[in-house]
């Protein structure tokens, strides 16, 4: 490990690895407990490294110190999985002479991105770091573990929060054929909304990159910055190059059905809802939770009241009309209609197991699968506290043209919640494949959800339209 002012996350950094035969730390300069917590979990703390603006200068003296056959290399916000140390040694054990790296799968506690990053390698002068930042080791071999390292946000970013900006451009400035680093700079500009230095740096990079998973990223970011700088023309070109490239990337396939007209949005979204994601730089899509999640929250959340003003507008809305209920969690809409008009299912099994009034007609395990092909005719389709949890286009592009359909969003951040919404998001994030007719607001009020009254930070909308 290389670490400075990492205080706050160093020890469950360390925590996790404990087991490994040894660990070794490079400091760079803190000023505050790091070096303590250190020398809690091992003796090989070094400090006679002097910080030059140079990770892979300071990475490879760290391996200078390192004396295993192998080595694991984590930062002080990441955590290795549970097990992760075991799980290692059997991968070694049975990785070829030939082979020096391995690459384990890198996940986002704070958004929604996870890669593959050859972490574990020999300890052998045939692997060096290169890289003033965003830095690499010199070999590139793509042996994939299921070893999982997840990383988080450290408060010592905040100390330097020019650092990467100030390293790339020098290094771009030094070095003007270099690729890698223009892309990271692209990047770095497109954080901070600076769009013209922005398109200027991709450009430039794309004019030298040649690895296909990183130009389809460059050509994604290009796009996005020429639309936000509304440039849309330019925008949709660029896009449809990243498309060409991999035609399973899936945020391309979105974008492009943000930026097109109805017609070709609603066709460009089935695409998207068809795409795997392989082979793309960085995954940033939801992290969609399984069914037994849902199963504890029902089991330990049955009272839900709250939400009666939500139901008894929805069962005004249909009438006598016959409801099919889309994941009807504890299917409290089934209180306010007649027996002979409701029929529903759930994407976990909970609501199956414990509701034996229901007429559920089958168990989803997972939202993307969802198919109401099956199901007969309803004059309704009910959809409620399920698209800010699930694959919202994956249900949406299923259910037929024509149908009448009511479902609810929240505006709120909840851990269940991969998604949240304004009324202006559901009009465009559904805009060409639902006509909306009505959006209803209910506000958090005395604990419950209530229509109208005054607007409260937190609300419920409640939207009412046909499936185009």
């Amino acid at each position: 490990m290389i670490v400075k002012n990492e205080e706050v996350m160093l020890e469950n950094a360390l925590k996790s690895v404990q087991g490994a035969d040894e660990t070794v730390i490079c400091d760079t300069g803190s000023t505050d407990k790091t070096i303590e917590i250190a020398k809690k979990y091992t003796d090989k703390v070094f400090t006679d490294y002097t910080w030059n603006d140079n990770f892979a200068e300071a990475r490879n003296h760290a391996n200078s110190k390192a004396t295993s056959d192998w080595i694991l290399v984590i930062d002080a916000d990441e955590t290795l999985e549970e097990g992760g140390i075991a799980k290692i040694r059997k991968a070694i054990d049975k990785a070829p002479k030939e082979w020096n790296s391995l690459d384990c799968i890198v996940n986002s506690t704070t958004q929604n991105n996870k890669f593959f990053s050859p972490r574990i390698y020999r300890n052998s002068s045939k692997v060096t770091w290169i890289g003033a930042i965003h830095n690499r080791i010199s070999v590139s071999e793509k042996h994939r573990t299921d070893i999982e390292i997840t990383f988080g946000y450290s408060p010592a970013h905040k100390n330097d929060p020019d650092r990467a900006l100030r390293i790339l451009t020098k290094v771009v400035k030094e070095n003007p054929d270099c690729s890698r680093e223009k892309f990271y700079l692209g990047r770095e500009y497109y954080y901070r909304r600076e769009w013209k230095k922005a398109i200027a740096m991709y450009k430039r990079y794309l004019k030298v990159g040649v690895w296909a998973s990183e130009r389809a990223e460059a050509f994604l970011k290009l796009a996005q910055s020429y639309w936000y700088s509304q440039q849309g023309e330019l925008a949709r070109d660029a896009c449809l190059q990243a498309i060409k490239i991999n035609t399973h990337f899936r945020e391309a396939l979105e974008l492009m059905a943000e930026m097109t007209g109805p017609i070709n949005r609603k066709r460009w979204i089935e695409f998207a809802v068809g795409a795997d994601n392989s082979n793309i730089l960085f995954d940033r899509t939801p992290k969609y939770k399984g069914s037994e999640y849902y199963d504890r929250l029902f089991e330990k959340n049955t009272d839900m009241s709250r939400y009666d003003a939500i139901y008894k507008k929805i069962g005004k809305m249909v009438g006598d009309g016959d409801v099919l209920d889309i994941g009807c969690g504890l299917a409290e809409l089934s209180t306010f209609l007649s027996p002979e008009q409701y029929s529903g299912f759930d994407f976990s099994e909970e609501t199956i197991t414990k509701i034996d009034y229901l007429r559920l007609d089958t168990w989803v395990d997972d939202a993307r699968t969802f198919d109401c092909s099956s199901y007969g005719n309803f004059e309704y389709f009910v959809c409620t506290k399920v698209l800010e949890h699930a694959d919202d286009y994956a249900i949406i592009t299923r259910i037929p043209s024509g149908q009448k359909f009511i479902f609810s969003v929240p505006s709120f951040k909840d851990p269940s919640h991969v998604r949240v919404f304004t009324e202006k998001l559901v009009r465009s994030r559904y805009r060409g494949l639902v006509d909306i007719k009505t959006i209803t607001r209910f506000n958090w009020i005395d604990k419950k959800w209530v229509e109208g009254g005054k607007e409260t930070p937190s609300y419920i909308l409640l939207v009412e339209g046909t499936k185009i």
